[in-house]
């Protein structure tokens, strides 16, 4: 056997927290609360609002129009060179 052993527990818990809690400017709590709102996140117990066509599109026109205000105007793109570009 080798003599590395890895030792996982809450000593090492907390001090992965209190380091990454100082790093972040955070409380411990908060940093925890943020932990446990992502991991929900992640195992699909959110479930993101289901909006229609036209509310995504609303959205879009919204960004666009936030973007025009400060100052960075719209792009037309152009995807004719992808056309095509599978069959040769």
């Amino acid at each position: 056997m080798s003599d590395f052993e890895e030792k996982t527990g809450d000593k090492m818990i907390e001090l992965q927290l209190t380091k990454k809690s100082s790093t972040l400017n955070l409380p411990i709590n908060k940093l925890i609360t943020r932990y446990i709102m992502r991991g929900l996140f992640i195992d699909d117990y959110y479930e993101p609002p289901t909006r229609s066509e036209e509310e995504l599109m609303e959205l879009g026109r919204k960004a666009v129009e936030k973007d025009k205000k400060r100052g960075i105007p719209p792009k037309k793109h152009n995807f004719d060179y992808f056309v095509g570009l599978l069959n040769e």
